[in-house]
């Protein structure tokens, strides 16, 4: 497990990460743009990489919303994204990121982790 100032990064499996926003963490740019690095060390390598994204109470983000979905975020090593979102606000928030930025693979938003990691491993399975 790789933790930054917002988050907790571990392996699901050989192609699956989970990402743990934690609560009332504030995610700068900068911390955003390393991720990427945190994910290839502990998934080996840089592309079809399933994500699962636990958004805890409290979390935000540098900069307007819209404005980073727009502009910053990062889709192109990405297989498939699940979301669990556990506040409110966020939730509004990640939906409208999720139609503001083109995806050419599968993004949902989920209640629970199980669901979630059932509807992730299912993905390759189609």
């Amino acid at each position: 497990m790789i933790e930054t100032k917002s988050a907790f990064i571990s392996k699901i499996d050989g192609d699956a990460l989970k990402v743990i926003l934690k609560t009332n963490a504030y995610l700068t740019v900068s911390e955003y743009d390393e991720l990427l690095g945190h994910y290839i060390k502990l998934i080996g390598r840089n592309e079809n990489i399933k994500f699962l994204v636990v958004v805890q109470p409290g979390f935000k983000m540098e900069g307007q919303y819209a404005s980073f979905f727009k502009n910053r975020y990062k889709t192109e090593f990405k297989k498939a994204e699940a979301y669990v979102i556990k506040n409110p606000p966020s939730k509004m928030m990640f939906k409208v990121g999720i139609k503001l930025v083109p995806h050419k693979y599968p993004v949902k938003l989920f209640d629970t982790e199980a669901e979630a990691l059932t509807w992730l491993k299912a993905i390759d399975k189609h």
